[in-house]
C-alpha cells in the first residue's frame, strides 16, 4: 500500500513583507493619527477648553486613530493578499489543465 502523499501549504507573502500593503498600511496609520489629532485639536479650541486639556484629547484620539486604522488597514490587505493568492492558484491550476489536454 502507497502512503498518501500530503500536499505542502504554500507559503503566503506576509502584511510586512509585501512592499504595496506595508507603505499603505503605514499611510493610513500616519495619516488617521494626523487627521485624528488636528481635527480634535482644533474642536477643542473652537470650544474655548484649556490648551492643556485640548493638547491631551488630541493625542488620545490621534494615538486612538492609529490603532484603529492600522487594524483595520492590516485586516484589509490580508484579505486582499489571501484573494491575490487564490486567482495566482486558479491560474496555475488552470494553465496546468489547458497543458495536459
Amino acid at each position: 500500500m502507497r502512503p498518501q502523499r500530503r500536499l505542502r501549504e504554500p507559503e503566503l507573502v506576509g502584511v510586512v513583507d509585501h512592499p504595496i500593503a506595508a507603505a499603505s498600511i503605514s499611510r493610513a496609520k500616519s495619516l488617521a493619527g494626523l487627521v485624528g489629532f488636528a481635527v480634535t485639536l482644533a474642536l477643542g479650541i473652537r470650544h474655548e477648553a484649556l490648551l492643556a486639556t485640548a493638547f491631551l484629547h488630541a493625542l488620545a484620539v490621534g494615538v486612538g486613530a492609529y490603532l484603529v486604522v492600522w487594524a483595520v488597514a492590516v485586516t484589509v490587505w490580508r484579505q486582499i493578499l489571501r484573494a491575490q493568492a487564490r486567482a495566482a492558484v486558479k491560474r496555475a491550476i488552470a494553465r496546468a489543465a489547458s497543458r495536459g489536454q
